[in-house]
């Protein structure tokens, strides 16, 4: 595994100086080191989406993991932006490490999306890491060019060793927690602008700790996240988004903030085990937004808590929050064709939808049959109410269609390949 990924200078060097730390003095010493890691090239068809898990990298040596970024660059190191191969999101873990709030036997320690959210942590703490902890990530990649391209996932790992730090445990909180490959939900956009629409979870701590870092993921339509303590009536620290920067032509998605405020605290948010944690996502309603997202991942550090303590002041990396604009765009792909008229299904077929137009009776079901060797899905780009369903192989998805108005539809996975419009009369 470790012959297939390749450091770049950098990494290399620091990986020397973690394997023999103080060898010039004849004892170990404390170093912190940036390390610099590149995946083998992840190829995106020309106005494609990839998604997909890979084995990466990871720290040779036991140590503490303090700091970590990561971004997509092209094969000479240029860092690609929205506009060319765009990580969407990404997600790191260890497998073989149980996770606190889904259990099983991958642990995720970190995510950014396009907000580019850093794992940073106050002085003196460290998320620990063994040599042989193997490490994982999941990325979903999207190319707004119409050749394709490979981007390179490099990531930054700023790594500490010789030196005891106070550990700290990764709580990963989603408002679609534990639910797959796919934690995504929708928004219908039934109501007023700005009217909430709120998604949460709750987990109770089995040991007592201390937050001393967190951070936030939220798609478009987002409002912001809130981190509720239930049992001792808190709301000790909201994400905020920052909405704006450049929007590539065509685009594929709903743009997502470019920025989420998050913290650090050396004293950290106190909390005794048996107390209830909630995360709230909130989504302006106002409009749909489909395949959204509401995470929040907190690094904990035990202590011995009790009670309902005051929260310590926050050294919040604010940003600008802003409230999320209105946004429309069109379909990457016009379908074309007759319009079928008295049907009540199709057929998702390989990579096309079997009607692309179709015109329905208010109150009529739909079905889409999905049948074939890669995932599709059916998600809606504009309308009256949104929807979307899971990435599928095989099965079967329904809609019942209770406003009338145009639908415009694609598959989130080949936008460019699949979409259709759907008229309810």
């Amino acid at each position: 595994m470790r012959a297939l990924l390749r450091f770049v200078p950098l990494a290399l060097l620091g990986t020397i100086a973690l394997l023999a730390p103080g060898l010039a003095h004849g004892r170990a010493h404390a170093t912190t080191q940036t390390l610099v890691f590149t995946t083998p090239a992840i190829s995106v068809p020309g106005y494609g989406v990839v998604t997909k898990p890979m084995l990466i990298d990871s720290p040779h040596v036991d140590g503490y993991v303090v700091g970590l970024t990561a971004e997509i660059v092209d094969v000479h190191g240029r860092v690609q932006g929205r506009s060319k191969v765009m990580l969407h999101h990404i997600v790191f873990g260890k497998i073989g490490v149980a996770d606190p709030t889904c259990g099983g036997g991958t642990q995720r320690f970190y995510a950014e999306g396009e907000e580019r959210t850093a794992l940073r942590l106050p002085a003196g703490y460290g998320l620990p890491n063994k040599a042989s902890d193997r490490w994982y990530l999941l990325y979903m990649l999207m190319n707004h060019k119409p050749q394709t391209l490979k981007g390179f996932v490099r990531y930054k790992v700023t790594y500490v060793t010789g030196e005891t730090l106070t550990p700290v445990s990764p709580v990963w909180m989603d408002v679609r927690n534990c639910t797959g490959f796919d934690p995504s939900f929708d928004v219908p956009g039934t109501g007023k602008r700005f009217s909430a629409y709120v998604r949460t979870m709750d987990w109770t701590a089995p040991e007592s700790g201390r937050i001393v870092s967190a951070g936030g993921h939220l798609h478009g339509g987002g409002i912001r996240l809130e981190l509720h303590n239930t049992t001792c009536g808190t709301t000790p620290f909201v994400s905020e988004p920052t909405w704006g920067g450049p929007v590539p032509h065509p685009i594929l998605h709903e743009p997502g903030p470019t920025h989420m405020s998050q913290f650090t605290s050396p004293e950290g948010i106190p909390v005794a085990a048996g107390q209830t944690l909630r995360l709230t996502a909130v989504y302006d309603n106002g409009a749909p937004h489909t395949r959204t997202m509401g995470i929040m991942i907190l690094y904990m550090a035990a202590s011995q808590a009790t009670g309902c303590g005051p929260t310590p002041k926050l050294d919040i990396d604010l940003g600008r929050p802003s409230y999320p604009p209105v946004f429309t765009f069109p379909l990457p792909l016009a379908p074309k064709g007759p319009v079928a008229r008295g049907v009540t299904s199709s057929n998702v077929q390989e990579f096309g939808y079997e009607h692309p137009l179709v015109s329905l009776a208010l109150g009529t079901t739909f079905t889409w049959e999905f049948a074939g060797t890669v995932l599709h899905d059916v998600t809606l780009v504009s309308g009256p109410v949104g929807f979307s369903s899971p990435w599928t192989l095989a099965g079967s998805f329904s809609h019942r269609f209770t406003r009338r108005g145009t639908y415009k539809l694609f598959c989130s996975l080949h936008p460019a390949q699949m979409s259709q419009i759907i008229v309810v009369r």
